[in-house]
């Protein structure tokens, strides 16, 4: 008898139907696409991605080397940055502050490269 109560509960509980409820503990997926950001969706980002925010109390450590790369801004205020190549940046070597980031390099030639054709992008 106790067996049978087991496997019956067993049942149950791995079906989904807990207390009569059809359908308990099963998900559903919505199409459409991912949002790859929390924020609104800016449109003139230079392709360098979401833009990062940065607010007093936070680390300063985003560049990697706060001592070779310090990021030199107001310290006092919130920013909207974005982390582009070195060399790049208007207040660290490889962070942009404020909307509008350079456009990226092209990429270097040959670095496109496809051994097989068809299977490639």
């Amino acid at each position: 008898m106790k067996r049978v109560i087991v496997a019956l509960a067993t049942t149950v509980l791995l079906s989904g139907g807990v207390a009569g409820v059809p359908g308990a503990g099963t998900a559903q997926a919505v199409s459409g696409p991912v949002p790859l950001s929390h924020g609104p969706v800016h449109a003139n980002d230079g392709d360098w991605g979401p833009p990062h925010q940065w607010c007093p109390g936070q680390s300063l450590w985003i560049t990697g080397n706060h001592v070779n790369n310090p990021v030199i801004w107001d310290n006092n205020v919130c920013h909207t940055y974005y982390i582009v190549n070195f060399g790049m940046g208007n207040v660290a070597q490889n962070i942009w502050d404020g909307p509008n980031p350079p456009p990226k390099p092209p990429d270097p030639p040959g670095l496109r490269f496809c051994p097989v054709p068809p299977w490639c992008p």
